[in-house]
């Protein structure tokens, strides 16, 4: 990771500009890790997001939406408690460590002017956000390091709070240049990444002090792809000779962040669902392999007849006490050896043997109907994996949602709060020819686009005979193209993303119907067309989002 201790200094100069002695107007803990403060400075209002996630850990002004949740837990209670409505006094880094020290000016209750101090510790696993009062003493933290974890420093509240062992290295903006490999070795703040950098620039004729002075006045960020991979700095990476894109150096963060949050978030806040979905589907799968045999048993029960016919003519021959008799079977001539109960007198084995045939008769029946009911089981929760192999944080919550409403899972009761209905988080796009196109990536979504949002003239796309998503193009009369277009996005969105030739089945959505008492997502088609498609991603440079 390039988040080192020079770029966090480049960061702290930019957020004394911006945000120092602004207020803080609200505070959420939107993950397990990650704080975001809501701050009013300049007469304009700022993110800051504060992360000690083990992998991503930073410290950033942030221009995302990030979902809030509805009620605080207890660290957020006194987090808000403590620095709700202050000011940020100062913002101080520890030299060129990995380390932001944030001074909050504020009155207690008896309005006596008091400072707080928020330490962010971007260290790797050991990254952490400790408030701290002004006597120095740890209010509470993110993570909590108690004695018996380590015992040299601890956090938790009442502890003293003290700085970690600070290495001692030169100050790369003031220092001469040393030459060596491994600049991370000689410099403050220096990763092995930007060590690599610089020794490239200067073998290739650049000046230290000018590539520090480049770094230390950048405002933008720098992703450069290599071996499929992406890297992020305040310079270009020219050593990694990948593609490289420039953009603001906050938006440049928010873009790299923005799908490693989407899947942490998503595995964070519904960390079992896949695992019952998958539960589910797989107990599913099992269900229907043993409703099966023991069908196929049923459907042989003839045998258990054609034994109770053989010992009822062989009945002179059987006596109580017997376990087997071997008789002639006149049915293929053949001799058959049949198995007995030596409880029973000759008649009640007979007897038993015509009760098991009409058993195994009568349930022939409901083994159909129970095989029918598990295979539309496997099918749905098959559509629930495909869709939470592309779901973003909103649709992951929208398939909890749908699980609670169909009884799979319990919902959590929610005393005294009416909750609003809310439209799905459908996917909506604009193509070159102005025609709007919607996807729905789950069966909430799905139901919504199909039977309320499009209209009955619109145009219905769905992978055929597997999961998907439902897009709805808002036009009729389509050209070759926008069929095309259609059925490429309709394909991409499916189980078949990665297969080839893909069949995708389209038709006005007027012809489309919902089997009463079906899972949300199921639809009837009347008449359609189909199209067969390869699915690629070239589609998203052909559409635009419609905000």
């Amino acid at each position: 990771m390039a988040y080192d201790g020079i770029m966090l200094h480049r960061i702290k100069n930019i957020l004394i500009d911006t945000i120092q002695g602004g207020r803080i107007n609200k505070i959420y803990q939107i993950s397990k890790y990650e704080l975001l403060f809501q701050v009013r400075a300049q007469r304009q209002n700022y993110q800051l997001l504060i992360s000690c996630h083990p992998m991503y850990a930073r410290l950033q002004l942030t221009y995302l939406d990030y979902p809030t949740p509805e009620s605080p837990n207890p660290l957020t209670m006194l987090f808000r408690k403590i620095l709700e409505g202050s000011h940020i006094k100062e913002i101080e880094q520890a030299g060129l460590d990995r380390i932001l020290k944030i001074t909050f000016a504020t009155r207690n209750e008896l309005g006596d002017y008091i400072e707080y101090f928020l330490y962010v510790e971007i260290m790797g696993k050991h990254s952490n956000i400790i408030l701290v009062n002004q006597d120095h003493k740890i209010v509470d933290s993110i993570k909590r390091i108690t004695p018996s974890m380590n015992s040299e420093r601890f956090l938790q509240p009442g502890a003293i709070y003290q700085l970690p062992p600070m290495l001692n290295k030169l100050d790369p903006f003031t220092a001469d240049y040393i030459e060596d490999n491994q600049l991370n070795r000689i410099y403050q703040g220096m990763s092995p990444i930007l060590s690599k950098e610089i020794v490239y620039r200067i073998d290739n004729h650049q000046n230290f002090h000018d590539i520090m002075k480049m770094i230390d006045h950048s405002d933008d960020l720098y992703l450069t792809t290599a071996d499929h991979k992406e890297y992020f700095y305040l310079i270009e990476l020219t050593h990694l000779h990948g593609e490289t894109v420039k953009y603001p150096l906050f938006e440049g963060l928010d873009i790299h962040f923005h799908e490693i949050d989407q899947k942490e978030r998503i595995k964070q806040q519904t960390s079992n669902l896949l695992k019952f979905i998958s539960n589910e589907y797989q107990k599913n799968v099992i269900k229907l392999k043993k409703l099966e045999s023991t069908l196929l048993d049923s459907q042989n029960s003839d045998e258990y007849r054609i034994k109770g016919d053989l010992l009822y003519s062989s009945l002179h021959l059987i006596h109580k006490g017997m376990d087997h008799i071997i008789v002639d079977n006149y049915y293929d001539n053949t001799q058959i050896d049949i198995a007995l109960d030596p409880k029973l007198e000759p008649k009640a084995n007979a007897q038993k043997y015509y009760q098991k045939y009409q058993k195994a008769k009568n349930s022939i029946q409901v083994l159909n109907e129970q095989i029918e009911l598990t295979r539309k089981e496997i099918d749905y929760f098959d559509s629930l994996v495909t869709s939470m192999s592309q779901a973003s944080y909103y649709d992951a919550l929208e398939i909890k949602e749908e699980l609670e409403n169909e009884g799979y899972l319990k919902k959590k009761s929610k005393r005294n709060t009416i909750r609003k209905k809310q439209i799905p988080h459908f996917l909506s796009f604009i193509t070159k020819d102005g025609i709007e196109i919607d996807i729905g990536k789950n069966n909430l979504q799905n139901d919504y686009l199909t039977f309320k949002h499009a209209h009955r003239y619109d145009m219905w796309f769905h992978a055929k005979d597997m999961p998907g998503s439902h897009v709805i193009v808002k036009a009729q009369n389509l050209d070759e193209y926008t069929i095309r277009l259609a059925a490429k996005i309709a394909a991409y969105y499916s189980k078949g993303r990665n297969s080839s030739s893909v069949p995708v089945n389209y038709t006005l959505v007027k012809t489309l119907k919902k089997p009463a008492g079906s899972k949300p997502g199921k639809v009837i088609l009347d008449s359609y067309k189909t199209i067969y498609i390869d699915p690629d991603d070239t589609f998203l440079q052909e559409i635009t989002e419609k905000k």
